[in-house]
C-alpha cells in the first residue's frame, strides 16, 4: 500500500514537472513569435522587389533595394548626422546627468527633496512637445526670443536657429537627463566612502578624490548608461522629425519615414527596410557592447557588509551656485517649454507677447478641442491603447522574469536575451517590422492592420525589454523559500505566485505600468508609421497631425492637457506605489 501511495506521490510531482516545463516552453514560444516573427519580416521585405508588402514572393527578391539605398548620395549625411547626433546627445544628457546626481546624493545642495523629485518629473514632458515648444522660442521666422532680440537689439537676422543638427542635439539631450539621473543615483547612493576618505588621509585634496576615486569607481556603470543612452537616442524620432525634417536634416528614424510617407506615389516599402538593417547594425553593437559590460559588473562591486552613510560633501559659498545651476536645467527641459505651450493654448492665433496679445487670450481653443467631434474617439482610443500596452507589458514581463529567475528552463538564458533585444530596434523600425507582419495577417482573414491593438502589440514588444529588466531584479530580491513554504502547505504554484509572489511584486507591477503608460502616451513613432484612418488615431498622432497642418494654438491646448495629466499620473501612482510598498513591508 506504502509502495502505490509513494508511486502515486512521484506521478503528481512528475505531472507537475511536466506542466511546469511546458508552460516555459510557451512561454518562450510567444516571445519569440513576437520578437522574431517581424523581424523576419523585415529581413525577408528587404530583399522585395514588390511594390506592396503583400505581394511578397520568393520570385521577387534581390539586391536592388540596397543597391538603391547604398547609391543614395544622401546615404553618407544620413549616417553622419545620425553617429553625431547620438554621441552628442549622450555625452550632453550623461554630463548633466552625473552632476545632478553627484549634488543630490553627496553634497549639502540645498532642496535635495525637491531636486530629486523635479528632475524626474522632466518626464512628463514629451520629446515631441519639448521640440515644438522650442521652434516657437527659437525659430528663425516666429521664435519669441529670436524676434524679441532682433527688436531689441537691432539685429537684421535672428540670432538663433533651433532647425539644425545642433539644435537636435541640445533639445534631445535635455530630455534624456532625467533617465540617466535616475539611473546613476543608485550607484552613487551605494558607493562606500571610506575608499574616499581613504584617499583623503592619503593626502588627496577632495577635486582629486572626486576625479581618480569616485568617477574611477563610477566609470564603469557611467559606461554602461551612456551606451543604453544612446541606444535611446538612435531610435529618438519625435525631436528630429520636429527640428531636423523641415531643414531636410535627416537622421536614420526620419530619413525611414520620409521614404515611408513618399507624396510623390506609393511608398517604397523595400528600400525602407533595406535602410532599416543597417540601422539595426548600428543598435545591435551598442547592445553587444552594453551586455559585455554589464556581464563584468561584479569587478567593480563596492557594497559590502560593512554598514557605511555616504559622506556629504560642504560646497560652502558654492551651494546657492549649484543650486541656481539645478534650476537653470529645470528651466530649460520643463518650466519654459511648458510656459510657452501654455501661453499659445490660450491665443486666438500666434502671436508675440503685448498687453493686445494678453487681452485678446481666452478658452477657444480648448472649447475646439472639447467640441471637435474626433476628439472622443481619440481620447478613448488612447486610453484603449495605454490600457492594453500597459497591462499585456506587466504580464508578458512577469512571466518571462519567472521563467527567467524561477526555473531551470533549459533556454532561460536566450528567452532573456529575446526579450532585450527589441530595446536593440528602433521604434520607428519596429513599427515597420510589425507593418509587414500585419498587413500579411490582413491577407490572411487576422485583421490587426492600422488598429489601436496593432499600435498596442508594437508598443508592448518595445517596452518589454524594459519591463523585464525590472521584474527580473525584483523578483531576485524575494526568497524561493516563500513559495516552496506555500507549495508545501499545498498550495498550487500560480496560487503561491499570486497570493506571494504578486503582493510583494506589487510596487514594481506598478512601477512598470506607470512606466509603460507615461511613455506610450507620448510616443508618435510606432502609431505614425501603424495607423490608418482618422478613427484609429491616438493622441500622439493627433499633435503631430495639428503641427503639420499649422494649428499652433491646437497643439498648445491639448499639449498643456497632455503635460498636467502625466504630471498628476506620475504623481498619484508614485504615491500609490510607494504607500504599497510600505504597507508590503509591514
Amino acid at each position: 500500500m506504502a509502495t502505490i501511495v509513494q508511486m502515486g506521490a512521484f506521478s503528481s510531482v512528475g505531472n507537475r514537472l511536466n506542466l511546469h516545463g511546458l508552460w516555459n516552453w510557451l512561454v518562450f514560444a510567444i516571445v519569440a513569435t513576437l520578437v522574431l516573427l517581424p523581424l523576419t519580416f523585415l529581413v525577408l521585405g528587404s530583399f522585395s522587389t514588390a511594390v506592396m508588402p503583400t505581394d511578397f514572393i520568393s520570385s521577387k527578391l534581390g539586391l536592388s533595394n540596397y543597391a538603391h539605398v547604398w547609391s543614395d548620395p544622401d546615404i553618407l549625411s544620413v549616417v553622419g548626422n545620425t553617429l553625431i547626433y547620438v554621441i552628442a546627445t549622450a555625452a550632453i544628457s550623461i554630463s548633466i546627468a552625473v552632476m545632478l546626481a553627484w549634488l543630490v546624493e553627496r553634497t549639502d545642495i540645498p532642496g535635495k527633496i525637491w531636486i530629486y523629485a523635479g528632475v524626474p518629473m522632466t518626464l512628463a514632458m514629451p520629446g515631441m512637445l519639448q521640440a515644438m515648444a522650442w521652434v516657437l522660442l527659437l525659430s528663425p521666422r516666429i521664435g519669441y526670443i529670436n524676434k524679441f532680440a532682433m527688436s531689441t537689439f537691432g539685429l537684421e537676422e535672428a540670432p538663433f536657429d533651433i532647425y539644425t543638427l545642433g539644435g537636435m542635439i541640445v533639445v534631445e539631450g535635455l530630455r534624456l537627463v532625467p533617465t540617466a539621473f535616475l539611473m546613476l543615483i543608485p550607484l552613487l547612493r551605494a558607493m562606500d566612502p571610506g575608499l574616499e576618505e581613504a584617499a583623503g588621509t592619503c593626502g588627496a585634496s577632495p577635486r582629486s578624490s572626486l576625479r581618480k576615486i569616485t568617477l574611477g569607481l563610477l566609470l564603469p556603470g557611467i559606461v554602461a548608461v551612456t551606451i543604453y543612452q544612446s541606444m535611446t537616442a538612435l531610435e529618438a524620432f519625435e525631436v528630429p522629425g520636429i527640428l531636423g525634417m523641415p531643414a531636410n536634416i535627416h537622421v536614420f528614424a526620419t530619413k525611414i519615414y520620409a521614404i515611408l510617407n513618399s507624396v510623390s506615389g506609393i511608398p517604397a516599402y523595400g528600400k525602407a527596410n533595406a535602410l532599416a538593417m543597417l540601422y539595426i547594425g548600428l543598435a545591435l553593437l551598442a547592445t553587444y557592447f552594453y551586455y559585455r559590460l554589464i556581464s563584468r559588473s561584479e569587478r567593480f562591486t563596492v557594497i559590502t557588509g560593512k554598514g557605511y552613510q555616504p559622506r556629504v560633501l560642504h560646497l560652502g559659498p558654492w551651494r546657492w551656485v549649484a543650486f541656481s545651476g539645478v534650476m537653470l536645467f529645470l528651466l530649460f527641459s520643463i518650466f519654459l517649454p511648458f510656459l510657452v505651450l501654455l501661453y499659445v493654448s490660450f491665443l486666438p492665433y500666434l502671436q508675440q507677447p503685448s498687453m493686445a496679445a494678453i487681452n485678446s487670450m481666452g478658452f477657444q481653443n480648448y472649447l475646439t478641442l472639447w467640441r471637435t467631434p474626433l476628439m472622443g474617439t481619440v481620447l478613448k482610443n488612447t486610453g484603449l491603447m495605454v490600457l492594453i500596452t500597459s497591462t499585456l507589458t506587466v504580464i508578458v514581463s512577469l512571466l518571462v522574469a519567472m521563467v527567467v529567475v524561477r526555473s531551470k528552463f533549459v533556454a532561460r538564458s536566450f528567452l532573456d536575451q529575446l526579450a532585450f533585444l527589441p530595446h536593440a530596434i528602433p521604434g520607428i523600425v519596429m513599427g515597420l517590422a510589425f507593418l509587414w507582419v500585419f498587413l500579411h495577417g490582413a491577407s490572411m482573414g487576422l485583421d490587426l492592420h492600422g488598429g489601436i491593438w496593432a499600435i498596442s502589440i508594437a508598443f508592448t514588444v518595445g517596452f518589454m525589454s524594459y519591463g523585464t529588466r525590472a521584474m527580473n531584479s525584483a523578483l531576485l530580491q524575494i526568497h524561493k523559500d516563500l513559495e516552496d513554504a506555500a507549495m508545501t502547505s499545498g498550495a498550487s504554484r500560480w496560487r503561491s505566485m499570486l497570493r506571494i509572489v504578486c503582493p510583494l511584486l506589487a510596487p514594481a507591477l506598478v512601477g512598470v505600468w506607470i512606466w509603460v503608460m507615461l511613455h506610450a502616451i507620448r510616443q508618435a513613432g510606432k502609431p505614425l508609421i501603424l495607423y490608418e484612418g482618422d478613427e484609429n488615431q491616438v493622441l500622439a498622432i493627433v499633435i503631430w497631425n495639428m503641427w503639420d497642418e499649422g494649428n499652433i494654438t491646437l497643439v498648445g491646448a491639448a499639449g498643456t492637457l497632455l503635460i498636467l495629466f502625466l504630471l498628476i499620473m506620475t504623481v498619484v501612482v508614485r504615491s500609490l506605489a510607494w504607500g504599497r510598498a510600505a504597507s508590503v513591508r509591514h
